[in-house]
């Protein structure tokens, strides 16, 4: 068991944290499903043991510092290392524009988007180096690489964009890689969000999308999981559009 690849997925009971956590363990992960909400974790935990793959449940605010040194010790004694961590878990901003915004959304997605995410790589990247490799990969967004309509989470995932950026090269030199994803209009999550609005606004949504569609938890997934993997070993501080081809409209 101490040589099987470790993988945290945090926000791990949700869409997409589910679906990369799924993956993972079909890739041959044992997989630390982390989530805010502990029956959440556990659903994920109880789908993947139900394929035969290995996973355990953990409950953390990641944007609280002391839960995320918790979480990362509760890790480090249960499985010793890890050797990937998707950071996923995040929130929204409401699509509220910088006038409009109180200070306690402000506060709210930058303590969870990208103090959460700096939080998290702190400890990932201390025990990926004690073992000389490691990949990290970090859920930014479409609007962490273009303007966005809400003010705080778009600063937040920008900042997330240049935490990565920093990170990947920084510890490269040291066996690390380090890159994001940045997705578009997902059907799933935060995404569900945008897709309820009335049919009008969705359509005219999509019609800005090349493929014509929303992406899915599945496709974000698999992104996440393969710059993880070694097919993926020369790509480091890259930030993956998955977006339909928006970024090149």
């Amino acid at each position: 068991m101490q040589d099987q690849k470790t993988v945290l997925v945090t926000g791990g009971g949700g869409d997409i944290g589910r679906a990369a956590a799924l993956q993972f363990a079909e890739a041959g992960y044992r997989v630390a499903v982390c989530d805010l909400r502990s029956a959440a974790a556990q659903e994920t935990v109880s789908c993947i043991r139900q394929t035969g793959g290995h996973a355990d449940a953990y409950v953390a605010d990641i944007g609280d510092r002391g839960s995320v040194q918790a979480l990362f010790a509760q890790i480090e004694a249960d499985y010793g290392h890890l050797d990937a961590a998707f950071n996923n878990a995040g929130r929204g901003g409401g699509g509220v524009p910088l006038i409009d915004a109180d200070d306690d959304l402000w506060d709210d997605c930058m303590r969870i988007n990208l103090g959460g995410t700096y939080h998290c790589m702190k400890h990932e990247v201390r025990m990926m180096l004690a073992r000389g490799r490691g990949s990290i990969v970090n859920n930014s967004s479409l609007w962490g690489l273009h303007g966005g309509p809400t003010a705080a989470y778009t600063a937040s995932k920008h900042g997330v964009v240049g935490l990565t950026k920093h990170a990947a090269i920084t510890y490269a030199p040291m066996g690390l890689r380090i890159n994001a994803i940045c997705p578009g209009i997902i059907s799933a999550g935060l995404g569900l969000k945008v897709l309820n609005r009335p049919a009008a606004a969705v359509k005219t949504l999509l019609d800005k999308v090349p493929q014509k569609r929303a992406g899915t938890a599945e496709e974000v997934a698999a992104a996440a999981v393969w710059l993880c993997s070694d097919a993926a070993s020369y790509i480091n501080g890259h930030m993956m559009a998955i977006d339909g081809g928006c970024g090149s409209v």
